[in-house]
């Protein structure tokens, strides 16, 4: 990937946002992050093996929160050993679809490569194997 930098000083995964009406500030890191020559955002994460849903959850959240605030996102890349991209995909992939379906608006692009840039799938790649579609007692929800 031809990417720019996104910063000067080189922390290209630092996003900071600032509500002056009431003082608050939060401040999100990623383990990366660039420009691609449209100006747009490139996220790099990287996830070693024990990683949990609530985690991964947490940063779709962020980037939900960076999407709605106007930054311009042109793909989310999660560097993540090619033995456990499809584990990683069985949590991002139901998650983003269910809040694509439920809240409407669209995620960009997710794609997983492993630690040397390979690139390993995208969004969806668990669906390509064999597993449980649903749990024995999933709630039905029907959204308009």
């Amino acid at each position: 990937m031809k990417l720019l930098p996104r910063t000067k000083s080189g922390d290209g995964g630092l996003f900071v946002y600032y509500y002056a009406k009431s003082d608050l500030l939060l401040t999100f890191r990623w383990d990366g992050g660039g420009l691609t020559n449209s100006g747009k955002i490139v996220l790099f994460e990287q996830e070693v093996p024990g990683f949990q849903p609530l985690h991964i959850q947490g940063h779709l959240t962020r980037l939900l929160f960076m999407i709605r605030s106007g930054d311009a996102i042109a793909k989310l890349v999660w560097i993540v050993s090619g033995t456990r991209y499809r584990d990683l995909d069985k949590i991002v992939f139901p998650w983003v679809r269910m809040w694509e379906a439920g809240f409407g608006g669209r995620f960009p692009p997710i794609e997983y490569r492993n630690e040397n840039g390979a690139f390993l799938g995208s969004l969806g790649a668990s669906r390509k194997t064999k597993h449980r579609a649903k749990p024995a007692k999933a709630k039905h929800v029907h959204f308009e």
